[in-house]
């Protein structure tokens, strides 16, 4: 009787994630991420903005390798000391976001820890030539 009651429950484990899975929710997102995670007031109104200080760093982040990429098409390359400038930049807002999101998890009891797993997040790679010569 109680592998019945293991198996059922597992079943219905497994098929909330496979469901979730289906629908992927974005961390930006966050009226379904409220929905989803079922947050309290005070976890919605600080994981809003620690969600908007991470819109605030891609932003940032996107405005600078924008720049970049202009300056590569009118052959203006950065020199050796820019581009370990500009690599150190992006590992402290890759690390920023990092934290952020590490932030916006410890604020979770343990059932929205294991529904936020399955939410997409925003995340930077490191820097690469490729990246740049878009």
């Amino acid at each position: 009787m109680k592998i019945k009651f293991y198996v059922i429950i597992s079943f219905l484990v497994l098929s909330s994630f496979i469901v979730a899975a289906q629908d992927k929710v974005s961390l930006f997102e966050i009226d379904k991420v409220n929905q989803l995670l079922e947050l309290s007031t005070d976890q919605f109104k600080i994981i809003e903005i620690d969600v908007d200080k991470i819109k605030s760093i891609l932003e940032e982040d996107k405005k600078i390798l924008s720049n970049l990429r202009e300056r590569f098409k009118n052959d203006d390359k950065p020199g050796f000391f820019e581009k370990i400038g500009v690599k150190r930049g992006r590992d402290k807002r890759i690390d920023k976001i990092e934290d952020l999101l590490e932030e916006i998890e410890d604020k979770l009891n343990e059932k929205q820890k294991i529904l936020f797993s399955q939410i997409e997040k925003p995340k930077l790679n490191s820097l690469s030539k490729k990246e740049l010569i878009k």
